[in-house]
């Protein structure tokens, strides 16, 4: 009998607990896909020039901020406030091995919600993506990231209902690091933008969804690429050191 990875069982685990936490699942599953299938019809209905680069750059961070990053802060709080992460790390089990069992369900969902919005989008739209890499990284670093950071919040997250309130500052940076990225031409995003949460990811969807002039593709994403590399490096140090797995 071939015997799982420590990590696949917590992970399916994770999700069945996922299953029976009605606010956890309004959060990692209704929000994001109702407010993206939301603005979608939104830009095909405004009359004015439709940016679906920017539509689906809004959509994903909207995604990002409410599955991995606010549905994860709201599981880890509440794991750890039942003592479920005190008795699975005292199972045996790597510390390495809990971080993908709680947080890899949050972000094979939000893949699949992705890809799903990306469909809904270009089908409203009536236009694929002109470049499919860039999405694809956006996506994947904005996972890690937002993976990262729910683990930092959720540090200072007591109970899952403050969840709320703690992912509150870093929800509007990554909507707001969004939304000043896709209110500037691709080609004036600064490296100052790019050093809020959200940008980078921005940048990368818009560019990836829209394309670019010939030979600037790689100068609108490689600066992305590197801030939103160097982002989820310093959320995930910030998480190992702050990240607490019991309660005081």
């Amino acid at each position: 009998m071939t015997t799982l990875p420590a990590g696949a069982v917590l992970a399916t685990a994770e999700l069945l607990l996922l299953r029976r936490s009605a606010l956890v699942a309004l959060i990692a599953i209704a929000q994001p896909i109702g407010l993206g299938i939301l603005l979608a019809f939104l830009t095909r209905d405004s009359g004015l020039a439709a940016d679906y680069g920017s539509a689906a750059a809004l959509q994903l961070l909207l995604l990002l901020a409410s599955t991995p990053y606010m549905a994860g802060t709201t599981a880890l709080a509440a794991r750890r406030q039942h003592g479920v992460l005190k008795r699975w790390r005292t199972s045996g089990a790597s510390d390495a091995d809990l971080i993908i069992g709680l947080l890899s369900p949050y972000a094979l969902l939000a893949v699949v919600q992705a890809v799903l919005l990306c469909t809904v989008t270009a089908v409203i739209g009536g236009d694929a993506p002109a470049r499919w890499w860039p999405l694809a990284v956006g996506v994947l670093g904005g996972t890690a990231m937002a993976g990262a950071l729910a683990f930092a919040t959720a540090a200072f997250t007591r109970t899952p209902e403050l969840a709320q309130l703690t992912t509150a500052p870093v929800f509007l940076a990554l909507f707001g690091g969004g939304m000043w990225v896709t209110m500037t031409p691709p080609d004036e995003v600064t490296w100052v933008m790019l050093a809020v949460p959200g940008a980078a990811v921005a940048q990368l969807v818009r560019v990836g969804w829209n394309g670019a002039a010939p030979g600037q593709l790689l100068g609108q994403t490689w600066p992305s690429m590197v801030a939103l590399s160097v982002l989820a490096a310093l959320a995930v140090a910030l998480a190992f050191r702050v990240f607490r797995w019991e309660t005081r």
